[in-house]
Parts: structure tokens; C-alpha cells; sequence
């Protein structure tokens, strides 16, 4: 893989549109929880629900993570600092590649159980949410010694 000096300004801009978008889902996140128990229980969707909020910001996350996974494929990322412990570049490194895997997973997940009335892909979506929110904080401690850049 190609390491270049810097991200570049898509790259950043991803980054950035797609914490928002993750962020917004966790404020949303009773809402659908709602929804799908009422959906589950009466088979349909209750009026002036956030679930296709949730849901169209979820494909979003799904299709942004996705194009930004061929940017960095495409284009490299600069390299782990040398200076670090090659410790911390291992665990900043794997941090990174489990929020990669809950970007995508997190929606696939929630779709299965929201289409196809999937109860156990809503149980992974729901606990995906509890080793989520603490990837997110590994990453923001990262981020902050390594400035703002995208991962």
C-alpha cells in the first residue's frame, strides 16, 4: 500500500461526514428501538417514527464507509508514527480496522433485522452499539495525539 504524506482533502471530509452521521445515529437510536418493538408486535411501522431517519442515515454511513474504503485502497494512508510504541501503532491499528467493520456492519446488521424481521441481527446491531461507543473514544484518543486528520 502506498503511504502518502498526508490525507487528502476527501478523505478528511469523509471522515468527518461520516462521525457526524454516527453520532446523529446514536441521538436517534430509541427511536428505532421503538419502532421495531411495535413493528415486531403489530407488523407496522408506528406513524411519525425517526426509523427512516435511522435508516436512510444508516445506508449513508454504509455507502460513505464503502467509497471511503476504495479511496484508501486507491490511495494509500501516510504511515503509523515512528515515534509511537509499535504497541500503540498495533492497538491504533486495530481500533481502526473494528470501526471500519462496524461502519459496514452496523448497517447490514440493522437492515436484516429491520426488512427481514431478523430478531437476532437486531440483537447484534443493538450490543454492536455497546463496543462501538468505546471504539469511537480509542479512536478520539488517538486522534487527538495524532491530530485531526482522517484514519
Amino acid at each position: 500500500m502506498r503511504h502518502p504524506d498526508g490525507y487528502s482533502r476527501l478523505q478528511i471530509t469523509l471522515h468527518w461526514l461520516i462521525a457526524a452521521l454516527i453520532v446523529i445515529q446514536l441521538t436517534v437510536n430509541a427511536d428505532m428501538q421503538e419502532a421495531f418493538a411495535e413493528r415486531l408486535a403489530t407488523g407496522a411501522l408506528p406513524p411519525d417514527s425517526g426509523a427512516i431517519f435511522h435508516m436512510v442515515i444508516g445506508i449513508t454511513i454504509l455507502a460513505l464507509a464503502l467509497l471511503r474504503l476504495v479511496i484508501r485502497l486507491a490511495r494509500g494512508v501516510p504511515e503509523a508514527p515512528k515515534d509511537n510504541s509499535p504497541l500503540v501503532n498495533l492497538l491504533s491499528h486495530a481500533t481502526h480496522l473494528l470501526l471500519y467493520g462496524f461502519m459496514v456492519l452496523m448497517p447490514l446488521t440493522g437492515a436484516l433485522a429491520w426488512f427481514f424481521g431478523i430478531e437476532w441481527s437486531a440483537t447484534l446491531h443493538e450490543l454492536g452499539r455497546l463496543v462501538l461507543i468505546p471504539a469511537i473514544f480509542l479512536s478520539c484518543r488517538r486522534r487527538g495525539r495524532r491530530g485531526t486528520g482522517a484514519a
